[in-house]
Order: structure tokens, then sequence, then C-alpha cells
């Protein structure tokens, strides 16, 4: 149930959902007092929802600090990355279709073939709501394999639906193989809530976010509206409900 309406009740947070239910209201109540007022308000909110600066503010402070680990001299167990960087509904065996979050298992990758880490786990399965029927984890070990490891250097868990799952499941896998020097992969904005998930089961990995989304630098262009700003503070506010979701959840 929690996976449902996770993938279900997002799109009634997000900015333009919001914006469009709000808009309606305005046009139904026109002739209401206080309507020219809420319909300024929500153009107010539109420029600001949509500038980069926003985006840029919300998701410095989001996103895990760039790691300052100095990965060469350090030695692995086991890298975990987490899925989250396929279109898995478009994405088949031999031909598939990545995200913004590829840096996720070409960083693994590299750990693995610069001896930086014995094995790489992939933990995921499907994410979406309609197709359950194919697994990232599967889809990516093939993709591995064709970058250059061997089959004997992967270890996947073809299921977890969501982080909590990933956390879960792996926590079960890195017991079960007595491994101790682990290291997590992932977006940098999603770290802040996988490292807790992940301490919630009793592993505590070193961190490496990747996939850095958002600039500290200002310039004039940053406050001008476009579609980009408004698309990452859709995610940032995806991922701020879901650090407290998680919470309230136990997950955390």
């Amino acid at each position: 149930m929690f996976f449902v309406l996770s993938k279900t009740l997002q799109y009634f947070i997000f900015p333009l959902t919001l914006i469009f239910f709000s808009l309606i209201a305005i046009f139904a109540f026109y002739h209401r007092k206080h309507t020219q007022a809420a319909f300024g308000a929500m153009i107010i909110a539109l420029y600001v929802l949509c500038i980069p600066i926003t985006s840029n503010l919300l998701g410095n402070w989001l996103e895990h600090p760039r790691s300052d680990l100095d990965i060469f001299d350090q030695k692995y167990d086991v890298v975990v990355v987490l899925t989250g960087m396929l279109d898995i509904e478009l994405s088949k065996k031999g031909n598939l279709e990545f995200g913004d979050g590829v840096d996720r298992i070409l960083a693994g990758i590299f750990m693995v073939q610069d001896g930086i880490a014995d094995k790489l786990l992939i933990t995921g399965g499907s994410g979406s709501l309609f197709d359950q029927s194919k697994s990232e984890a599967v889809l990516l070990k093939e993709f591995a394999i064709k970058s250059g490891l061997s089959s004997s250097q992967i270890i996947i868990d073809p299921v977890s639906r969501n982080t909590h799952e990933n956390a879960v499941n792996t926590a079960t896998l890195v017991r079960e193989r007595g491994y101790e020097n682990i290291l997590l992969i992932t977006s940098a904005f999603h770290m802040w809530r996988a490292e807790e998930a992940f301490n919630k089961q009793g592993v505590f990995p070193e961190v490496y976010p990747v996939d850095f989304r958002t600039s500290d630098t200002v310039n004039i262009f940053d406050f001008l509206p476009s579609v980009g700003a408004l698309s990452r503070i859709t995610w940032i506010i995806h991922e701020l409900v879901g650090v407290v979701v998680y919470r309230l959840q136990g997950y955390t």
C-alpha cells in the first residue's frame, strides 16, 4: 500500500499540479472577492518556482556535499549502487534507455574495474506502478558485464521498489556474505535519505554521491524563468517529501 500511495499521491504535491488546480479554483470563483489577488499570487508563485536561483538554492542545501573521500586510497568489499537511472518501461535487454542518474552505475563499474571495490551490488527492480515485469538491476547487470565486469563480480537485488526496500534487501545480502567495508553510490540529492535508510538497517557505508544537478554560482539568467528550473524544483520537492515521509514511517 505504501508503494502505491507513494507513486500516486506525489503528483498532487508537484508545482504544476498545484498551480493547475489553483487556477481552476480561481476561474470557478472568478467573480468572488479577492480573486484578482489570488491570481496575482499564483503568477508570483509560478515565477519563483520557475527561476533557477530558487532550485539552485534548495538543491545545494539538499544535495550531499561533494565527497572529499580519496577513493584511490580505499579498499571496499562491495560498492552498492541504487537504481533509478533507467526508463524501465522503455528499456529492454540490449536496448537501455538511461536517464539523468546514469552516473550511478558508471561510477560503480569504475570502482570495481579500478580495484577500489571487489564486488558491485546493484539494488532495485522496478519503481513503476504499472510495469513490474522487468528489473532494473537485471538489465544493469548485463550493461556492467558488457562494460568489462565479470558475472562473478556482480551481485543484484532484483526486487526492491524503493529506497527503503533497497536498504532492507542490501542489509540482508551484505550480512550473508560477511561484507564490512561498504561504499554507497546514489545521486547527490538522494544521498541524505538513502544513507539514513541504510543506517536504520544497521548498515553504515561510506558514501559517494554522484549526479550533482545544481550550481552554487549565480548570474543574471538565474532570475529568468526556465523549464529546467521547474523540473529541478519538482524533484527537489519530491525528495524533501520523501525525507519527511520516511521519518514518519520509521524508515530512517
